[in-house]
C-alpha cells in the first residue's frame, strides 16, 4: 500500500506492508474512539515530476506492461513533466482543511518504482489534486 500524508509542512510518501483495508479500519476506529469527525472518500490525486528524472523511465516501462486502473502516466509536453494520476482513498479530519492521508493499493513493483521516482525528484515534485 502507498500512503501520501498531506500536512501544513508538505507531503510525504511511504510504502506500507499493512493492507489498505486494515489501514482504513484502524484509522477510522482510532478517530471514533477519540470522538474525531472523519471523512473517507474515493478520490484521485496527481503528482507531477520532471521528465528528466532517470527513475521515471523504469516506472513508465513497468506501468506500460501492468494492468492497473489505479495509476495513469500522462505526459505534459509543454511543461516537460509527467503527471502521475493515482486512484485511492482520502481520509481526513474535518479540520484543518487540506490535511489528511491518501492511500492506495498498487502492484508492489509499481509501488517501488513510484517511490523511487518520488524520492529522486522530491526537490522538483509539485502536487495537485
Amino acid at each position: 500500500m502507498l500512503k501520501l500524508t498531506y500536512t501544513s509542512t508538505g507531503v510525504t510518501l511511504e510504502r506500507s506492508a499493512e493492507s489498505l483495508d486494515m489501514a482504513i479500519r484502524r484509522r477510522v476506529l482510532l478517530g471514533l474512539s477519540q470522538g474525531q469527525p472523519l471523512g473517507l472518500e474515493p478520490t484521485s490525486i496527481s503528482l507531477r515530476v520532471n521528465r528528466s528524472v532517470p527513475a521515471l523511465k523504469d516506472l513508465i516501462r513497468e506501468a506500460s506492461s501492468a494492468t492497473t486502473s489505479t495509476l495513469r502516466l500522462v505526459p505534459q509536453e509543454a511543461a516537460q513533466q509527467v503527471e502521475m494520476q493515482l486512484e485511492g482513498y482520502w481520509l481526513a479530519q474535518q479540520e484543518p482543511v487540506g490535511e489528511g492521508v491518501f492511500m492506495m493499493n498498487l502492484d508492489p513493483k509499481l509501488e517501488g518504482h513510484l517511490v523511487n521516482v518520488w524520492q529522486t525528484s522530491q526537490q522538483d515534485a509539485s502536487c495537485c489534486s
